[in-house]
């Protein structure tokens, strides 16, 4: 084969896995499923996408980098690429880190990090963070324990990838620096320290509030799939708490059946690493076992982690342990890859060890992750369907930006999530938290199987208690709201719209209401506060930047690195 046409196969394949799940994704609209909220418009004015809120810094600085491409791009398109993304580096990723082995075996490596249930059920769950944190381990391995490394330009941006949320942040140091053990471990923790500024920063704003109600632990322990029983969920990448988001094909018999192939082909690799690869073995088994430690402690040690939940200041980010099998991933693609090369070991043909149908089956072995979970592809089997606004929240934040009434805005009923009819009836995370121009009020307290998690939000309490008393319109006027939204289709409505009845109505629309309450005043920003993660941000930008810089250079020597060309040979005249 050609070896141009050889090395445009791995992108062409990490190219059809992205396109097999991203594919319903690119209709008209945006795609709101639970955690994933994009809003047209996410302004760069609002404090809290830069970690001064009242709330804890869950979003910083994700949402900030969907504002700053916003900016750049219309916000639908930001959606997608960075979706197709996450998908496609992650592929690309994981076959670069198996270079050595044969093509199908890199293929293999490739399609099992992609194609798995984590891959599936964070996706729906709209954990697009944790997604392209995963892109980035396979790259930071490489980055940190390739032979001829390390390659400091990659672990910056493979750092950065990592750092958009708390809990993946974390997850980059841990996989840092096993990777980076005896060869940079402390410039991995300095440089992930920089890039995960922002999120550490205005963590330590809220210090004293960010500690989370303890019955979140039980609530977000690990669940059976299917036949699978607990353990087996989580050796299998999955486990999620979410039942709604676990895929059919999950809690199908034949699952575990073509899992239980998986692990023999995987443990063949893992003898295969042993003696071949023992490095990338010890890196990924490390943060594999770290990764799954964390998945099972809500099971196994719940006390434990929920002492931790309760009174250790940032301890929430282990209350859903299953995401920490992110960690895990490499561990299985490598391991799978390694059983498939096995498996194409000419060496073992040469001298007739294996029969000559070994080759054929290692190629169908290489496309068991497909068939394990068929409905991954096409949105997760449908789940995922791009919808559009109504034009009466477009209508609304006009209202509200012409507005010359002072203050916060307010968005009843009082609840976190949604599911609206006109999302085909999809659970999503309140869209008007980030949809209109000003610092929204929202409420931070979870539901989860009929029992509710305890918010931290100071700002989110005092409304909850002013909201079950009387005098609530000036009593909100005094915390500094200035505008309520109601949105009318959410169950709870009818309450909402007496709580503010009085108030003068600015607009009404198909599912939304906006009024105004009369003697507010705008909050503010405290000074220092600013100036810190003003200060915070430029230095976690910087170091991003020189990594861009490095990755640039990089690039260019390697374009003017010439082939040696060949002395013509002298031919002397007689």
């Amino acid at each position: 084969m050609d070896q141009r046409l050889r090395r445009l196969i791995v992108p062409a394949w990490a190219t059809a896995l992205a396109l097999a799940v991203c594919a319903p994704l690119f209709a008209h609209g945006y795609v709101l499923s639970y955690d994933m909220v994009w809003v047209p418009h996410l302004d760069l004015d609002r404090p809290e996408i830069w970690g001064l809120g009242s709330a804890l810094p869950r979003a910083v600085p994700s949402d900030a980098v969907v504002a700053l491409l916003g900016a750049i791009l219309p916000a639908a398109v930001v959606q997608r690429i960075v979706l197709f993304a996450a998908l496609f580096l992650l592929a690309v990723g994981m076959a670069r880190l198996l270079r050595e082995r044969p093509l199908v075996a890199q293929l293999a490596g490739a399609t099992l990090a992609v194609w798995n249930p984590l891959v599936a059920e964070r996706l729906v769950l709209g954990q697009w963070p944790l997604l392209l944190a995963l892109a980035g381990f396979p790259w930071l391995i490489f980055a940190l324990a390739d032979k001829d490394g390390p390659h400091w330009w990659l672990a910056v941006l493979a750092l950065a990838a990592t750092a958009l949320s708390p809990a993946t942040g974390l997850m980059g140091v841990v996989l840092g620096g096993v990777a980076a053990w005896r060869r940079g471990v402390v410039r991995v923790v300095i440089l992930a320290a920089l890039l995960n500024g922002p999120w550490i920063i205005a963590g330590l704003r809220h210090a004293s509030e960010a500690k989370s109600d303890p019955r979140a632990v039980g609530l977000f322990d690990l669940q059976s799939e299917g036949h699978f029983g607990k353990l087996g969920s989580a050796l299998t990448l999955g486990g999620i708490w979410n039942t709604e988001v676990v895929p059919t094909s999950r809690t199908l018999v034949i699952a575990v059946v073509i899992a239980a192939l998986l692990a023999v082909v995987m443990l063949i690799g893992v003898a295969v690493m042993w003696h071949e690869a023992r490095r990338l073995l010890a890196v990924t088994g490390v943060a594999g076992v770290l990764g799954l430690g964390v998945a099972l402690a809500g099971w196994l040690a719940p006390d434990r982690v929920s002492w931790i939940v309760a009174n250790v200041s940032g301890g929430g980010v282990v209350r859903d342990g299953t995401r920490w099998l992110a960690l895990l991933v490499p561990l299985e693609a490598v391991a799978f890859a390694a059983g498939v090369s096995s498996l194409l070991d000419r060496r073992a043909y040469a001298h007739r060890l294996v029969p000559t149908w070994v080759a054929p089956a290692a190629v169908l072995a290489a496309l068991l992750p497909l068939v394990a979970m068929p409905d991954l592809a096409w949105g997760v089997g449908g789940k995922l369907e791009p919808t559009s606004y109504p034009s009466s929240w477009a209508d609304a934040r006009k209202v509200i930006e012409s507005s010359k009434t002072p203050g916060d805005i307010l968005v009843l009923p009082f609840t976190a999530y949604r599911r609206p009819a006109w999302n085909h009836d999809t659970s999503v995370l309140d869209p008007a938290g980030r949809y209109f121009n000003r610092v929204t009020v929202t409420n931070d307290e979870l539901e989860v199987s009929g029992h509710a998690i305890a918010g931290e939000d100071p700002r989110a309490k005092q409304i909850r208690t002013i909201l079950d008393g009387s005098d609530v319109r000036s009593r909100l006027a005094r915390q500094g709201i200035g505008i309520v939204v109601v949105e009318t289709d959410a169950p709870g409505a009818t309450k909402a719209l007496r709580e503010v009845k009085g108030a003068r109505e600015l607009v009404g629309g198909e599912g939304m209401r906006v009024f105004a309450l009369p003697g507010a005043t705008a909050t503010s920003t405290d000074i220092h506060d600013r100036r810190a993660m003003t200060a915070t941000w430029v230095v976690a930008g910087l170091t991003l930047l020189l990594g861009l810089i490095g990755g640039m250079r990089s690039a260019l020597r390697r374009l003017d690195r010439k082939p040696a060309k060949h002395p013509t040979r002298q031919v002397s005249k007689p």
